[in-house]
């Protein structure tokens, strides 16, 4: 930010000046941003100030004495002659909302109601705009926990006993200065949650998982001391407004630009194709990013028991699997009626999987996430229980990609180590797989092994459609791999931009893309 941008800043946040000037005293200035990149992440000592939402702003620094990273929250603070009035005020507000439909009681309306506890109560009005901002995120928002679900930058947020941490995109895993007073707030907050996805928090119930229908995030409860050691537990996983684009990965080198092209050729001719590796490597981002792919003309369905998938074609219908009513078994039996060109399943983790497999059996293209480190324990997981696929049923599945999450130096990255092709099941010799890409992790690099010998592409591919030398077809997977390289170098990089520019191209070819490009 630019001085004057920041002056104006302090000038209209009064808490955050104040703050400013305390911090600076102790570890010099803080620098403003109005955005962050990944690069950010190489800073060893930040000492980084950002808005994240209305009047909240957030500081990372590293703390000099116990080394960590710090997710500092900057927001008001309701004046000490108003704080022992805060309750009434709530109490007063809630007794002049009694009559109103829940429906109606938005921002305006609560403001309004604010306004008139302020009058009943004869309180100095200086305070207002202070105290409005916590009775809206008291009453409207998330609480304590508020300005998580308004941050881009987090992935993940989760409790351990009173302090609250974060999984950052830039900084990774950070303690925050966000803490709940004592044990029963922090209950409190776990019944809300449930309330807000309309799930039963108790010690009968104590293990509650669910989605926050006004955000999308994933909610895991463990509730009480009875089952949790240090009490309730609660964790976050938020959802990013727009999906990471297939761009912004090569961005991140999670895959490489012939990687791409290759899915992208795979997900055109309807491969079935398993985004695999443990938790937390970046599996469904990188499924989402690749739904791109899909033809623009097909009909999409999914299904999930947590919506996360991201489609971006009109004939999409998106199910999601409810613990009473449907199954994700039941609704994935209901896709085969339905005769979509591409099934996509959130996670395949149960008996789902045997139909899954049916459905790739009956010509129905399927992709989906799989816990799994390697091609040998993916196997072994599909075929044993509770999954329980026949082992010829395999050949059907025909492409695992296989991604971790480690760390690289200063920082935590994400990458693609692994892309086989399923080729045969020989009786008493079990799976053939072929890899055709592999990561080197002496040169940090996505090796292309497969050149002049993918069995997909040779076989499945090139054959089916009439090339009369099949190697022909690296041609395309090379023009193709120019065409992302040329959205990187020219910044075409979010979500929907990105599937323009491949839309462009499956209806007119290079002359349909947004940029001038010559085949070679």
């Amino acid at each position: 930010m630019s001085e004057a941008e920041v002056h104006q800043i302090l000038l209209e946040n009064p808490h955050l000046r104040e703050y400013v000037d305390k911090v600076t005293r102790k570890m010099g200035r803080p620098e403003f941003y109005k955005t962050l990149s990944r690069d950010m992440a190489g800073i060893h000592d930040p000492n980084i100030i950002y808005p994240v939402h209305n009047k909240i702003f957030v500081h990372i620094y590293r703390d000099r004495k116990t080394g960590e990273l710090i997710y500092h929250v900057v927001e008001p603070e309701i004046p000490e002659s108003i704080q022992k009035q805060y309750k009434k005020i709530l109490r007063k507000i809630t007794e002049l909302a009694g009559d109103l439909p829940k429906a109606i009681v938005g921002e305006e309306t609560l403001r309004e109601l604010t306004e008139r506890a302020f009058e009943e109560l004869k309180l100095d009005k200086s305070a207002f705009e202070t105290v409005f901002y916590y009775v809206k995120k008291n009453i409207l928002g998330f609480g304590i926990w508020d300005v998580f679900f308004y941050d881009q930058y987090l992935e993940d947020v989760r409790n351990a006993e009173l302090d609250t941490y974060v999984v950052h995109k830039v900084w990774h895993n950070m303690r925050t200065n966000v803490r709940f007073p004592n044990e029963k707030a922090l209950d409190m907050f776990a019944f809300d949650l449930g309330i807000r996805m309309n799930k039963r928090v108790s010690v009968g119930h104590p293990i509650v998982d669910g989605i926050v229908p006004e955000t999308k995030t994933r909610v895991n409860i463990i509730y009480g001391r009875e089952v949790s050691k240090n009490g309730t537990a609660i964790s976050l996983r938020l959802v990013e407004k727009e999906p990471t684009s297939i761009v912004n990965l090569l961005d991140l080198q999670t895959l490489s630009p012939e990687l791409a092209a290759y899915l992208w050729i795979a997900i055109e001719n309807g491969m079935s194709i398993f985004f695999c590796g443990p938790t937390a490597a970046g599996k469904t981002t990188t499924m989402r990013a690749g739904t791109a792919f899909i033809k623009p003309d097909a009909k999409v369905y999914s299904v999930e028991d947590t919506p996360e998938v991201y489609v971006p074609h009109e004939n999409w219908q998106a199910t999601v699997a409810h613990e009473t009513r449907a199954t994700m078994f039941d609704l994935l039996k209901a896709a085969l009626r339905s005769r979509p060109n591409y099934i996509i399943v959130g996670e395949i983790r149960g008996e789902e999987g045997y139909i899954a497999f049916q459905a790739m059996q009956t010509g129905h293209p399927v992709m989906s996430t799989f816990h799994g480190g390697s091609i040998k324990k993916i196997v072994q997981r599909l075929t044993g229980n509770p999954i329980n696929v026949p082992p010829p049923y395999l050949t059907n599945l025909n492409i695992v990609l296989i991604q971790r999450a480690f760390r690289r130096g200063d920082k935590m990255v994400r990458r693609v180590i692994g892309v086989h092709e399923i080729e045969a099941y020989i009786e008493g010799k079990g799976i053939m797989t072929r890899e055709v890409f592999h990561y080197d992790p002496v040169r940090d690099k996505i090796v292309f092994t497969g050149r002049y010998n993918s069995y997909i592409l040779e076989q499945k591919i090139a054959l089916f459609q009439g090339y009369a030398d099949p190697r022909k077809i690296y041609d395309e997977l090379d023009l193709r791999a120019r065409i992302l390289r040329e959205m990187q170098k020219r910044g075409i990089k979010r979500y929907h931009d990105v599937w323009n520019a491949i839309r462009g191209y499956y209806y007119f070819g290079i002359d349909g893309l947004p940029f001038p490009m010559e085949e070679v």
